[in-house]
């Protein structure tokens, strides 16, 4: 698990060298595969996607089986890339930097990944780079859409990754928290002991286990909910803090005001005041 969070953590942060250093990405070619057998060697990266059929690829004599809805690397390191005739779409997009850190983190994580080995099964990728490829045969290298749809790939891989990550209890918990906020809307209590006993759980256990999948317990959860209402209350009303805080689901005015200096840094009355002279 530590590991997966490591890896996720990897690519959020290419996402982000990627975001900052887009000046110094060359798309050398963007397009569709269709059908026919290819046997050559790499020039530089690529990201592939398998929107129809499936594929045998030869990677430096590494078999490669591709299903519809695989995404897969090509390192700029490739010697050789071969497949045979068959029925099959491939989109593909290939790129390169000109700066050798970046591209090192791009080397460094597809290793990591093993995304030239072991395909990601993903859907709907086709619409980014069909997209990509009408900005580029325009000549509109620069585009921001082409820089879009680019890093949409590398998002889609980001939460493949996190998907993996996931703990047994991720599912549980995001049910807990759509109760939570379901209760919230329909103006019910939020009581830990209900929810609970809806899921057939000790508190102490599901407390735990909520804690374990979001690093807040359930009250803190809780409070951020009843806090977020509160401040969009002192935002945009004239309510009295009181009413505010009984409005939000706080006992009174004095739990209201301490809950909320605790995690704001601020006072009610402060923050209406900071948010009314901006």
């Amino acid at each position: 698990m530590a590991a997966d969070n490591q890896l996720r953590l990897g690519v959020e942060a290419l996402i982000k060298q990627v975001d900052q250093h887009w000046r110094h990405i060359r798309i050398h070619t963007c397009g569709i595969w269709e059908n026919l057998a290819w046997d050559g060697p790499g020039r530089f990266f690529e990201l592939n996607y398998l929107a129809v059929g499936s594929q045998l690829v030869i990677q430096d004599g590494q078999a490669v089986q591709l299903k519809q809805g695989d995404l897969f690397a090509v390192q700029d390191t490739l010697r050789n890339s071969a497949c045979a005739d068959g029925q099959f779409r491939l989109y593909y997009v290939g790129f390169h930097s000109d700066q050798a850190e970046l591209n090192a983190a791009f080397r460094n994580l597809f290793a990591r990944l093993k995304l030239d080995t072991s395909p990601m099964s993903l859907q709907g990728l086709q619409q980014d780079y069909a997209a990509m490829m009408a900005e580029l045969n325009l000549g509109r290298y620069d585009s921001a859409l082409v820089k879009q749809h680019f890093l949409h790939l590398l998002v889609r891989i980001y939460h493949g990754v996190a998907q993996s990550a996931q703990s047994p209890h991720h599912k549980l918990v995001q049910a807990v928290m759509h109760d939570l906020h379901e209760q919230w809307h329909a103006g019910e209590r939020l009581l830990l002991a209900e929810i609970s006993e809806r899921y057939s759980l000790n508190e102490r256990y599901l407390n735990r286990l909520f804690k374990q999948e979001t690093g807040v317990t359930i009250g803190s959860y809780m409070n951020t909910i009843r806090l977020e209402h509160a401040k969009r209350l002192l935002e945009t009303t004239s309510m009295p803090i009181t009413a505010i805080a009984h409005a939000a689901g706080f006992y009174d005015g004095a739990h209201f005001s301490r809950t909320f200096k605790g995690k704001e840094g601020v006072s009610p009355q402060d923050y209406r005041a900071m948010h009314r002279n901006g």
